[in-house]
């Protein structure tokens, strides 16, 4: 009684595995109702083509009502799926359940013709149906640990061997069949693989941004404090040029009122001491100049309101059963001051909302909140995160973060980290706490641009 609900709930959190590796907006875009009418106009003809056209038909030897009859359910499907997904954003997982049974009709179709066809024609679609199996299987991520679509794919087989026409195609079927399974797992397998190298090298390369960011901070710092040490035991020093040129000249009309002999040795002194300061003067400026350069661009002032609804959209195409809600309070123009601009930000807060998503790799969040406001006591700008999943653990909330640790099995680790030193090199801070009602708290206090 009690093996029962273990076995749901690893199948239940196999699934929102699987759906959050799809590609979704892929599926959206490609699946319109004008697209979708004209694949299946154009299937419909080739169809014909193949059961009427002198040739063509004694190769294949298709019956084409009984083709067409196998055609109709995926036809009808397609359409309706695009339908009623025409103008939405986001794919549910109902539409998820909806869309493996649409791609198990289209095999159940393929193999049915293999079925049908004489030897020859029957080899031909059989190798369009592993080509098939095989892109779905990139497409669609499907691995030995999620094998929805494998499952499908299995089902279609069964139920189009019976259409055989003669003992011929039975033993294709057995040649085709775990060819087409096996292609579609490995392909699927090969895919999740790249995601994952590709997801590690993006997590490294923001680290090493964001370190690269954190030491020329340091430095910035160090030549700021040593700039300030020597402005304050020489802050008269314009004061003190000025009055050395001011004394200049006026040695130097003192001088005019001498005898020639020492009048002009007395002006060619006071025009080395004037030109001795200029060049103090323009060794000043210089070092002033040279100082302002590496220092660097200014922070950019950037809105949060609109950075913030990015990471929402682009976060919910990867996660589309999590509820992620965005506030911005009030619903003014809050502008953050960030060294990166809108990129920076983003990359902090995308990071902090995946992190949320994934959860500690066993159990993720089903809503994510998001709040910007300012906060009272300082005046800086504050964005809360809030979550409903597992958490930190106790030991992890003080601890500074470090680079590498994660508790998730796939995880790097480098999503907090990068966050932390993004936020530290535009004088931001995060902290972590555990909400009072279980679920991960994640305070982010910016730099705010007054007016």
């Amino acid at each position: 009684m009690k093996a029962r609900p273990v076995s749901s709930s690893a199948w239940v959190t196999a699934f929102r595995r699987w759906m959050r590796a799809q590609d979704a907006g892929r599926i959206l875009t490609s699946e319109r109702p004008g697209t979708c009418l004209g694949c299946v106009l154009a299937c419909t003809a080739l169809l014909a083509f193949v059961a009427w056209t002198p040739g063509v038909r004694g190769f294949f030897a298709l019956p084409f009502s009984t083709a067409l009859a196998c055609f109709v359910p995926v036809a009808v499907n397609g359409l309706a799926f695009c339908a009623v997904h025409a103008r939405r954003t986001r794919l549910t997982p109902g539409s998820w359940l909806w869309r493996l049974p649409g791609l198990a009709l289209l095999h159940f179709f393929l193999a049915s013709l293999m079925a049908l066809a004489a030897l020859p024609g029957a080899l031909a679609f059989g190798a369009l149906l592993v080509a098939t199996t095989a892109v779905h299987g990139r497409q669609y991520r499907v691995t030995w640990r999620e094998p929805f679509l494998a499952v499908g794919t299995l089902a279609a087989l069964a139920c189009a061997l019976p259409l055989r026409s003669s003992p011929d195609p039975g033993v294709l079927f057995a040649i085709v069949g775990p060819a087409a399974l096996f292609a579609e797992l490995s392909l699927g397998s090969l895919a999740v693989r790249y995601d994952q190298a590709r997801a590690d090298a993006e997590r490294l390369r923001a680290a090493v941004h964001a370190q690269l960011i954190e030491q020329q901070e340091r430095d910035v710092g160090q030549l700021t404090q040593a700039m300030a040490e020597i402005l304050r035991h020489h802050q008269d020093m314009e004061q003190t040029l000025l009055h050395a040129g001011s004394a200049a000249d006026l040695m130097a009309a003192f001088g005019a009122q001498r005898g020639p002999l020492a009048r002009t040795e007395f002006a060619d002194q006071a025009r080395q001491l004037q030109d001795s300061l200029r060049q103090i003067q323009e060794m000043v400026k210089e070092v002033r100049a040279k100082g302002r350069r590496f220092v660097g661009a200014e922070p950019e002032a950037v809105a949060l309101g609109p950075v913030l609804e990015c990471v929402q959209a682009h976060v919910a195409l990867r996660f589309p059963d999590v509820d992620i809600d965005v506030r911005v309070e009030p619903p003014g123009p809050a502008r953050a001051l960030l060294r990166g601009g809108p990129l920076t930000l983003r990359r902090v807060v995308e990071n902090l909302v995946v992190n949320a998503c994934e959860g500690n790799g066993e159990q993720g969040a089903s809503r994510v909140s998001i709040r910007a406001r300012t906060e009272p006591l300082s005046g800086r700008l504050e964005v809360e995160i809030e979550d409903d999943g597992p958490g930190f653990p106790p030991e992890r909330l003080n601890a500074p973060a470090e680079e590498l640790y994660t508790t998730k099995p796939q995880g790097t680790g480098l999503g907090l980290y990068t966050s932390e030193c993004l936020l530290r090199a535009s004088g931001g801070l995060l902290h972590r706490h555990n909400g009072p009602g279980g679920g991960a708290l994640l305070r982010i206090l910016l730099p705010r641009e007054y007016q």
